[in-house]
């Protein structure tokens, strides 16, 4: 594989001239979810993360899977929890994991319990999420945009 100028770009390509395959790099879907329970939103830490780092909760999509339906399963999958209502609130770039987040708002129901994934929670208020920056937690952010124009 060397780098070939493709459709104006440099993208990896197999030398091998009956080969014919193109790396493209697309980015991956993911969805990333603001829940919120009856005490507050969910904020959580992965254990590949470093401490002290905690951040709404994400997942891959499945084959097959549509992303609301992706939304609800990580949700239960990751925190213990049942959607009561979800609200879509956009697709936003996340360029620097090289993915497509596709963002929604859930009211949770149940007990938290942290899968193998995760090692710690916390319960933070609406107030506590205004000064996240849209560029580095923009779910959040374009969340608390979207209940300003309801407001």
């Amino acid at each position: 594989m060397t780098p070939r100028l493709i459709d104006h770009r440099e993208r990896f390509a197999c030398n091998d001239s009956g080969c014919g395959f193109i790396y493209w790099n697309n980015p991956i879907p993911v969805v990333g979810m603001v829940v919120e329970t009856e005490q507050g939103i969910v904020l959580a830490h992965n254990k590949l993360m470093p401490q002290g780092i905690f951040s709404i909760i994400t997942g891959f999509l499945e084959a097959n899977e549509s992303p609301e339906s992706a939304a609800q399963r990580e949700t239960k999958e990751e925190l213990g929890l049942d959607a009561v209502e979800i609200h879509f609130l956009g697709v936003l770039p996340f360029a620097r994991a090289n993915q497509i987040v596709i963002a929604y708002h859930i009211k949770a129901s149940g007990k938290i319990q942290l899968n193998e994934e995760l090692d710690a929670y916390k319960i933070v208020q609406k107030t506590e999420l205004r000064g996240y920056s849209k560029n580095n937690k923009f779910e959040v952010q374009e969340w608390l945009d979207h209940l300003n124009v309801l407001a």
